[in-house]
């Protein structure tokens, strides 16, 4: 029998799913005005929220602004996270690179924050929404901030490989930051081999990076 945690997640995914199909008609159509209001009034109706104050908060005052009950904050959040996602994507067929890309980082600053603070995904499409964003993005740099937030959610997914790899485009920017890859080195250093390999990051490799980055500290003064 579900909780009542569960049975408030469902119900606001449902919502939200009647909404993406209203949305989805309009862009079907090229009515792409429609479709932000569509979402403007789901935002509205679920989150107590419009596009003006979202486009003038930060992800994480967004998530504050949902209070300190994690249970309605957690879903409250990835509902916003998948509207700010939807209309990143009808803000690129309207030729709005930028404000598309402004929508898809919030999206999965919101994504990564309530993964990390539920410590697993709200529903299925979490962890495609996650991947979904990251590969429209490959090839370009993520604000600083999104590369720790993306080390933590990959390292708790179990994807040891792509932590790697957040580690080390978060290290581009800010060098001193070899501390925080040690101590994720270290971590995967307690785990068994096979658990490693299947976050396809051979032992061998960690010992590699941990290394790289204890050679890397000593350049640094203290």
């Amino acid at each position: 029998m579900p909780t009542l945690e569960q049975d408030y997640i469902m119900r606001m995914i449902n919502m939200m799913v009647a909404m993406m199909v209203r949305m989805l008609d309009f862009k079907s159509k090229k009515e792409y005005p429609s479709a932000l209001l569509e979402i403007d009034k789901t935002g509205r109706t679920l989150l107590g929220i419009n596009r003006n104050m979202v486009r003038q908060l930060t992800a994480g005052q967004l998530m504050q602004l949902f209070g300190g009950d994690q249970s309605v904050a957690i879903p409250k959040s990835y509902v916003l996270a998948v509207l700010l996602h939807e209309e990143a994507g009808i803000l690129r067929l309207m030729s709005d690179p930028e404000g598309a890309d402004e929508s898809q980082i919030k999206a999965l600053n919101l994504l990564l924050e309530t993964y990390l603070q539920g410590g697993e995904a709200v529903e299925p499409r979490h962890d495609e929404l996650i991947d979904e964003i990251c590969e429209s993005f490959r090839g370009r740099a993520f604000p600083p901030d999104v590369w720790e937030r993306l080390l933590a959610c990959e390292e708790l997914r179990g994807r040891y490989d792509k932590a790697e790899n957040a580690l080390f485009a978060r290290l581009e920017s800010r060098p001193d930051f070899t501390d925080e890859g040690i101590a994720f080195y270290d971590r995967l250093l307690k785990k068994s081999p096979e658990v490693l390999a299947g976050g396809n990051l051979p032992r061998e490799e960690v010992e590699e990076g941990m290394n790289e980055l204890k050679h890397r500290g000593r350049t640094f003064p203290a």
